[in-house]
């Protein structure tokens, strides 16, 4: 959160054009009719699953825009919250899940 800052990664596996594996993050590329089909796989802590569900779900939305040349610019860490949709969004996966919406700040922060 806060400011962006890069972080050193190992990638664990790289098979272009198909697979690209590091940390706790995989993607991968498969034909799918006349397009692509990307597959995302991320460890996500299920407290925060919604989080990182209507997050990603952004990117992805944000990617799709930049695509058809209509960008909305860079959105990152806890921007991505304040972003329209992203309430809604946290709301609908947290259903999906089967989870409570979490609230903010985490209750480990909180504690710390």
């Amino acid at each position: 959160m806060g400011t962006p800052t890069a972080i050193e990664t190992k990638v664990t596996r790289a098979d272009a054009p198909k697979v690209l594996e590091y940390n706790d993050t995989r993607w991968e590329l498969e034909a799918s009719g006349g397009g692509t089909r990307l597959t995302l796989w991320h460890s996500i802590d299920r407290r925060f699953i919604s989080w990182g569900a209507a997050g990603w779900h952004i990117s992805f939305d944000v990617l799709e825009r930049f695509l058809a040349g209509q960008p909305i610019g860079r959105i990152v860490g806890a921007e991505v919250m304040k972003f329209g949709g992203w309430q809604r969004l946290n709301a609908e996966y947290a259903r999906q899940f089967g989870i409570e919406t979490p609230k903010w700040p985490p209750k480990a922060a909180q504690n710390s």
